[in-house]
């Protein structure tokens, strides 16, 4: 067995607000192998940002870790002082945010931001620094003469491969990718997909990529977890969750995405809405959207169990 990457372990994640904490993140535990794609899916503020950016110790107020470990490269990155954590930081594990063009500065050229990025952790010289951000422009499909340019002289895909080649700028072991396709048009959407395939496979960094959109994580990761309601709903191998999902959640969201293939299924949405994290539902989370639901998913919360090889979920109904 390969030793994991990236090992969490019963991660807690609470928002702190004047009526008490609010769990956003709640009991997660998950591995990322070396080299690996692990894709998280789910709705909009099922905890997906959040357990990205408290991999990173970046949460902003009022969020806290309130529980579990988690361990990268055999170090635990909740007992890392900020000395430590700004080594680590893009050095070994680095981001790429969800909206380009706000996490880009302005005023500044994107030449310049990738300077600072390396001189500010790799000690390089003003020349050999700008010499290497060109060479990664041109790695995520840049040409090298718009090193001067501005983040509101490119495109919405050229921004998005700005910041992955911020991220790669330091030869990371691990990339988390936060909903790097929004709002981009299908044809840039599959272009940038694809070069974070190639790029994965030549430089070998693993990479934790978070989107909505389980039908397009299908295609490009070896593993996928579904998180509902701050939960983890089912973790398979990609070709066992297109092939047989187990958990309804999962099923719904493969059903409410279009078929391009001739003589498909209509696309039919999930019924209801997630429920809110500041008063949830007792047992399974997805037990009110749910037309299978009995009396043991209302009142017991199921525990993420061994489906198969490499399958988890967490459902009463799941064998």
């Amino acid at each position: 067995m390969t030793k994991p990457l990236l090992d969490i372990r019963d991660l807690c994640v609470d928002y702190v607000t004047p009526h008490g904490p609010v769990r956003a993140v709640d009991r997660v535990s998950l591995e990322v192998k070396p080299g690996e794609i692990l894709g998280i899916a789910g709705e909009s503020g099922s905890g997906k940002t959040t357990l990205a950016q408290a991999l990173l110790r970046i949460l902003p107020p009022p969020a806290v870790i309130s529980g579990g470990e988690v361990w990268f490269e055999g170090s635990d990155i909740l007992a890392l002082d900020e000395p430590e954590l700004r080594a680590m930081r893009w050095r070994r594990m680095s981001m790429v945010f969800q909206s380009a063009m706000d996490a880009l500065n302005p005023v500044v050229t994107i030449g310049e931001q990738i300077v600072d990025t390396l001189r500010a952790h790799g000690g390089s010289t003003p020349r050999s620094a700008r010499a290497r951000a060109g060479e990664l422009l041109e790695t995520v499909g840049i040409p090298r003469d718009r090193i001067d340019g501005y983040a509101h002289q490119l495109s919405g895909g050229m921004r998005q491969r700005v910041g992955i080649a911020l991220a790669l700028a330091l030869e990371p072991a691990l990339i988390i990718l936060d909903e790097p396709i929004t709002a981009l048009d299908v044809i840039v959407e599959r272009e940038i997909l694809e070069q974070i395939r190639v790029l994965q496979r030549r430089l070998g960094f693993a990479v934790l990529f978070i989107t909505h959109d389980l039908a397009r994580m299908l295609q490009v990761s070896d593993r996928v977890a579904v998180f509902y309601a701050a939960r983890l709903a089912e973790v398979a191998p990609a070709a066992a969750l297109r092939r047989a999902p187990r958990h309804p959640y999962t099923q719904g969201l493969l059903r409410a995405f279009p078929t391009v293939h001739p003589g498909g299924e209509e696309p039919e949405s999930i019924p209801g809405s997630p429920p809110s994290l500041r008063n949830p539902p007792p047992g399974c989370r997805f037990h009110p959207r749910c037309d299978r639901a009995v009396d043991k998913c209302r009142e017991l919360t199921p525990e993420l169990r061994p489906l198969g090889a490499g399958h988890f979920g967490a459902c009463h109904l799941a064998e």
